[in-house]
Order: C-alpha cells, then structure tokens, then sequence
C-alpha cells in the first residue's frame, strides 16, 4: 500500500493555489493538500441539526437535504434519536450520545445538499470553488455537496458504483483515509475494501483537519472514516454521459408539457383499427411523438431554456439548489447601497438579456440592461436616485417605481446590499 506524499507548497492566505492545482492535479492524479476550508467546525452541528429535523420520523425520498444514517453493516431508514437534535447542545454532546445510544459501533452520518438551508455558508463554498472554476472551466451541471461525519467506518459505495465525479474533501476534524483504484486499470480488486489490507496499485490519501483532499472522475474509492472525522465534500460532475442524460430529462419535460403535460397513462390502444400500421395504431403515435421530439430540438424554446439554466448555474458556481431568497427591505430613491454579488448576463434574443445572481435568474430590456449595470457601480457606494438618473426615470414617479422594484429583487437575491449593511 502505497502513501501519496504531502504537497508541502506554501498557499495563498485565502487558501490552495487554483492556478497551480489546474496545471498540476486537474483531471490528473490524485493529490493532498494544506488548505483552509470553506467553514469552520462550529457552522457544522447548527447545520446537520436543522437538514435532519424532518428525517428524525424516517426516511424522506426526493427532498433536500436528504440525510442518510449508516451504522454497523447497514443504512438505517428510520434513525430517529440517533440523529442530531436541537436538544444535543454541542456536535461533541451529540457524538457522545450517538457513542452511548449505538453501543459504539462505528457509524456515517451523510447530508447531501444541506448549503441551501444557510446561505453564509454556501457563499463561502461558492466563492471557494469559483477560484477553481476560473482555471478549469465551470460546471454544466450541478455539484453536489455532502457534509459527513463518521467513526470507525467505511464505506465502500464508491467502490461499487463506476466513477463519474471528481471529488474534492475538506476535512474539518478528525481523519480520513481513502483508497484509491484508477478505473482505467480494470474492475478493482475485491482487497480494496480490506482498509488495512496491501494491494497492488491500489494508492491511499490520508487527511486530517486542516487538509483537502482531491481526486479525478476515474477514481474508485473506499473511505475510511476515524477519530469522529467531518468533512466537507464536493462531487463534481465530470463524466461525458451525464449531459446527455440532462438533456434527455430536459427534451422528454418539453415534449410533455408541449402534449398539455397529459397525465394519462401512455398504454397504447388496442382493438379494432389500432393495428401497428392503422391511422390511431401504434406507429403513428411513434411517429408522432419523433415529430414532437424534432419540433423541440430545432425550436428556440428548448435554445432559451438551455442559456438560461447556463447564466443560472454559472451564477450559482455549480451549488444548486440554492438558498431562497432573503427578505426585501423598503428602498426609496434616497437609498445608498453597494454591488456585493456577481450579476451575470448572457443575451436573451435581439433584445431582451438575462442577469442571474446567485443562481436566481431574471430578465431585462438590453438597452436599459447597459444602463442598469454601469450605474450599480462595481463596488462602490451608490444611490438608487442615481440608478434613476441613468434610465432617465427622472421625476417620472411610475419609471421611478420600476427601478425601485429592481433594485428590491436585487437585494432579496444579494445582488446589492445596503450601504450600511455592506460596510459591516
């Protein structure tokens, strides 16, 4: 069993070297780094709490965050008090209790997605990956994030399901110990799930609090979880198949909701002049849906719907879902703010642009879109008085409302802040 070495490269003070990541370990090998993670351990236990308080009845399915609790040999669908509880005053407090409560068999706690639940936290994550983005290329789709929190376990799900994600790990406290299986070298060995066990190119990354973990969408992986570790992980889809299977959901939403969204059952029809080749038989109906599918694919909705799911995505930095917007406040034309988030535009037709922030997304005329953006400044404090000016609202009290209005959804999305907000 062989040790990847530590990377011993002095880092920026925000954290890894993106640029140097991408030329060295991008889609290359696997490697361990010294690296600041994009929270501390205390926003962890507030966060399990509230993305397990729905799952403490049992198992929910096609919700976020959705919480699984493994323990021994199995994944348990109704964990109950063995999850965190707002009565569990410390993740420590809960550890010992779940140590009492399981009679110390080692154990994994997953939540998937739980940054929609606080934004401060998913901001942070978003503006520590963008670095990478910038280097590398940004996501087409959507990245999945898990904390995870386990004892004396491993789990071997990456092992036995063929690799199509890119992982990066925080590990916040504790150790974690992965073993890695480069899949272009065959079925891994069945010894890659013996943690303990030497096997020929089978290589181990081991990280303890404080360190980022990383490695390419063709690794197998058996992770070993010690000494009550947390970790902050990120999948990152890089496997070509996966857009397609995106946009075969997306093209089979759009030829549905052109049929009315039908919610009939699709049984095709059966008797007297419903034959294969009969004017209601089953070949028309084929054929039909193919004419409903082409009408989709050469037509601008299916175009627009992709641009617009792009801006949205890119804004987001890949962390979909995203946090709900925040509470408006009362903006008036004496208003002093300051742009703090990133406004991305993409054109929208020979006249219209959508601006997404922070994954929400919205249209503007593309001549007032000019405007808009010059006068919200890059940084610095404005006015909306001034924003006004710049669409010649001037006195003109209903223009003047609809930049109002503006600025009000760009403030509930965290486009702008207050200008006493922004300076705390």
């Amino acid at each position: 069993m062989s040790t990847l070495a530590l990377e011993t490269r002095r880092t920026p003070p925000d954290g890894v070297d993106w640029e140097l990541f991408g030329q060295r370990y991008w889609e290359r090998r696997p490697v361990r780094l010294h690296a600041r993670p994009p929270f501390g351990l205390d926003a962890v236990h507030p966060l399990n709490v509230a993305s397990c308080a729905p799952f403490r009845a049992g198992t929910r399915f096609w919700v976020m965050p959705d919480v699984r609790f493994l323990v021994g040999d199995g994944w348990l669908r109704a964990p109950g008090a063995l999850l965190p509880d707002a009565t569990d005053p410390s993740l420590d407090a809960y550890l010992d209790r779940l140590d009492a409560d399981s009679g110390r068999q080692g154990y994994l706690l997953t939540v998937r997605q739980p940054l929609l639940l606080d934004h401060a936290l998913w901001s942070a994550v978003r503006d520590t990956v963008s670095g990478l983005w910038r280097q590398v290329g940004w996501p087409n789709l959507p990245v999945v994030a898990e904390v995870l929190t386990g004892d004396r376990f491993t789990q071997h799900v990456g092992a036995t399901e063929a690799p199509t994600h890119a992982a990066l790990t925080w590990v916040l406290r504790g150790r974690m110990d992965v073993r890695l299986w480069d899949e272009r070298g065959g079925p891994p060995p069945e010894g890659i799930a013996d943690p303990d066990r030497a096997v020929p190119g089978v290589r181990t990354l081991s990280a303890g609090a404080g360190e980022l973990l990383y490695w390419p969408g063709d690794q197998r992986h058996v992770d070993t979880y010690r000494d009550r570790c947390v970790a902050l992980r990120l999948r990152i889809p890089v496997d070509r198949t996966l857009p397609f299977t995106a946009l075969r959901d997306l093209l089979a939403d759009l030829v549905h909701a052109g049929q009315g969204n039908d919610e009939t059952v699709p049984y095709f029809p059966f008797g007297p002049g419903t034959g294969i080749d009969d004017p209601d038989g089953v070949l028309p109906r084929l054929t039909g849906l193919g004419d409903d599918l082409r009408t989709v694919v050469d037509g601008e909705h299916l175009r627009r719907t992709l641009r617009i799911r792009w801006a949205a995505l890119r804004s987001a930095a890949g962390l979909e879902p995203i946090p709900v917007p925040r509470e408006g406040v009362a903006i008036t034309r004496s208003t002093r703010f300051r742009r703090t988030g990133e406004i991305v535009r993409m054109p929208d037709g020979p006249a219209h642009e959508v601006w997404a922030v922070e994954g929400n997304v919205f249209t503007l005329p593309r001549a007032a879109g000019d405007r808009v953006y010059a006068a919200l400044g890059d940084g610095e404090e404005t006015g909306a008085d001034e924003v006004c000016r710049a669409l010649a609202a001037g006195d003109d009290d209903r223009n003047a409302a609809t930049v109002l209005a503006l600025l009000d959804k760009l403030y509930r999305l965290r486009g702008i802040d207050l200008a006493e907000e922004a300076t705390r």
